[in-house]
């Protein structure tokens, strides 16, 4: 009986190859993504067979449909830190909606295999990659560019970083900083009153560095600037030569890799109530936001990563240097 049931599960087997062979060969349909597909991702077929695949490996295939891609671009680099590339697929929806996900090259083949679902974007303008020589992977880097016009015209572009987290076997957000911000709006709409057109801006330059472990830092230059119009039509927005720059200033940050937090951070400090340490991974003193009277006190306030991996704003002045004297600014900046 026992040799019945085995030649009849080798029978089965390969009758249900056999038929995936046909339905791929009759129908066209694509069940992995291949080197061959990723080398030409925006023709027809690739692009509908990449998409569908993406949409059905992160859940989404409810959602969006493949013939609404518009692009698909693929980015290639270890971040597994297993020697293989892995390729970071892009597909992009429009101006609000990109999904990124990451697939791994098959040892055995060309074939690509899922990993995980990165998160959803708005435009993704560029993906790079910094070693992390630490551990031997790499820090995804996504240039992130957002069209907001909601309220306040806004538009905007962040530089986002993801490891792979092997414990939890997924992506793990390691850095969120603004890398360009163009707000305008009238006064009318907020606490202010005044009925006045005014417009922040912040364009950054930065550079990558290794630090004294040979890993990555990140050092920004922001130029901000609050400026007011002197146009008194509060239903349009008024031409750029109309505004004039009430107050500037060039701020420097430096982002280093901590292997003890996992992330990028600005800085250590204690927690006075707790006497913990606390990783400081945002300060709001250094937004351009602060330029703006109304806004000035979110100077007051920072973002802290706990030991245990929550993420809170406090009030700087709940904080220590480590050696137990009054918290400094992580930044500096000049007018």
């Amino acid at each position: 009986m026992g040799k019945f049931l085995k030649k009849w599960g080798i029978i089965i087997f390969i009758a249900f190859a056999a038929f995936v062979i046909f339905t791929i060969k009759t129908y066209g349909v694509v069940e992995q993504i291949t080197s061959n597909m990723l080398e030409n991702p925006n023709s027809e077929k690739n692009k509908q067979d990449i998409a569908r695949i993406v949409l059905n490996d992160t859940g989404r295939n409810a959602a969006f449909s493949p013939d609404e891609v518009l692009e698909i671009t693929v980015y290639q680099g270890d971040l597994l830190g297993n020697g293989q590339q892995q390729a970071v697929i892009a597909l992009s929806f429009g101006l609000k909606n990109t999904i990124l996900a990451a697939y791994t090259k098959n040892k055995q083949g060309e074939n690509y295999t899922y990993v995980d679902d990165v998160g959803d974007f708005f435009d993704v303008r560029d993906v790079f990659f910094l070693p992390l020589n630490s551990d031997g992977t790499n820090i995804m880097i996504v240039r992130e560019y957002a069209n907001q016009n909601i309220g306040a015209y806004e538009r905007s572009s962040f530089l986002k970083g993801y490891i792979w987290n092997d414990k939890n076997q997924m992506f793990q957000n390691v850095l969120s900083v603004p890398e360009g911000i163009e707000v305008t709006w009238n006064g009318s709409w907020d606490t202010s009153g005044e009925e006045r057109w005014q417009k922040i801006e912040e364009r950054s330059e930065f550079l990558t560095e290794e630090n004294n472990l040979n890993n990555p830092t990140l050092k920004l230059v922001q130029y901000q600037a609050y400026k007011i119009s002197e146009s008194t039509d509060k239903d349009n927005i008024p031409d750029e030569s109309t505004f004039h720059t009430a107050k500037n200033r060039v701020v420097n940050q430096s982002y280093y890799w901590d292997d003890n937090w996992k992330r990028f951070i600005l800085s250590e400090k204690k927690d006075k109530a707790t006497g913990e340490k606390v990783a400081v991974i945002e300060d709001y003193s250094a937004s351009p936001y602060v330029l703006v009277e109304e806004y000035s006190n979110m100077a007051n306030n920072v973002a802290i990563q706990r030991p245990n991996g929550t993420i809170e704003i406090v009030p700087s002045n709940t904080l220590w240097e480590l050696d137990g004297t009054p918290a400094q600014s992580t930044f500096f900046a000049y007018e």
